[in-house]
C-alpha cells in the first residue's frame, strides 16, 4: 500500500512504504593502495605523504558508500580515493539488492517489496551525524564527538577531487581523522579549486553515521 509510514523515537522516519529500503551488499576490505604520497595535500593531519588511493574498479557504480576508519591517529580524502593504508575497512549499500520475504512485509502501491524484518539486518542504521554548523568555516579543521564508538561514515556525502593536467596539480573537498573511537576531527582543504564557502554555501554540513548489525 502507499503511504505507510514508521517513525523511530526521535521523530526520524524509518520506513516508508513509496521508498524502497536500502540493504547491505558487501562488506569490503581495503585492499593495496597505490601511488601512496604521489600528491601533496596541506592539512592538519599531514602533507599527504601516507595517503594512498584505491584500486580503480574498487566501488560499484551504484550505490552508498560507507568507510569505518578504525585507527586512532589515521586519516583519509574519501571523496578523492585516498586513504592511509589498513586504516579501515568499507561497507556498500544497494537499494537494488533483493529483499528477503517473511516477516513484516512493507510494499509499495505498485505491490513491489520495499521493507521487510527479515532483511532489516542488512540495512544501515543511521544514528548520528558529522554536523559542521552554519557559522563554521571548515576550512578551519573542527573536532566532533559521535553519539557511539566506531561509526561507518557516508563517504558518498564527503566532497572531493583531485585535478591534474600536468603542469597545475588541484584538490579540494573534505578530509576526516580518527581521534579515537568517537572522536574525529574533519577538514576541508583546497589548492587551485573552490574555496569551503564557494563550494559548499553557508548552509552547514551534515554527513550520515550508521551501525550494520554484526559490524
Amino acid at each position: 500500500m502507499s503511504g505507510f509510514q514508521v517513525y523511530n523515537s526521535a521523530g526520524a522516519l524509518t520506513i516508508d512504504s513509496d521508498n524502497r529500503a536500502v540493504v547491505m551488499s558487501t562488506v569490503k576490505a581495503m585492499g593495496t593502495l597505490t601511488d601512496t604520497g604521489y600528491y601533496q595535500i596541506a592539512s592538519a593531519f599531514g602533507n599527504g605523504s601516507t595517503l594512498g588511493y584505491l584500486s580503480t574498479s574498487f566501488f560499484p557504480v551504484t550505490g552508498l558508500r560507507w568507510f569505518q576508519l578504525q585507527t586512532n591517529g589515521k586519516y583519509c580524502f574519501p571523496g578523492a580515493s585516498l586513504y592511509e593504508a589498513g586504516s579501515g575497512r568499507f561497507m556498500l549499500s544497494s537499494n537494488t539488492t533483493a529483499l528477503t520475504s517473511g516477516y513484516l512485509d512493507v510494499f509499495n502501491a505498485s505491490g513491489q517489496l520495499v521493507w521487510t524484518a527479515a532483511s532489516a539486518g542488512t540495512m544501515p542504521r543511521i544514528r548520528d551525524f558529522f554536523t559542521v554548523p552554519v557559522s563554521h568555516d571548515l576550512s578551519t579543521a573542527l573536532t566532533l564527538t559521535t553519539d557511539f564508538a566506531d561509526p561507518w561514515i557516508c563517504i558518498s556525502q564527503c566532497p572531493g577531487n583531485m585535478s591534474d593536467d600536468g603542469d597545475v596539480v588541484g584538490y579540494s573537498g573534505i578530509l576526516i581523522r580518527r581521534n579515537s573511537s568517537t572522536s574525529f576531527t574533519l577538514q576541508y582543504v583546497n589548492k587551485n579549486q573552490k574555496p569551503f564557502r564557494t563550494a559548499m554555501g553557508n548552509s552547514g554540513v551534515q554527513i550520515a553515521l550508521a551501525t550494520f548489525t554484526g559490524y
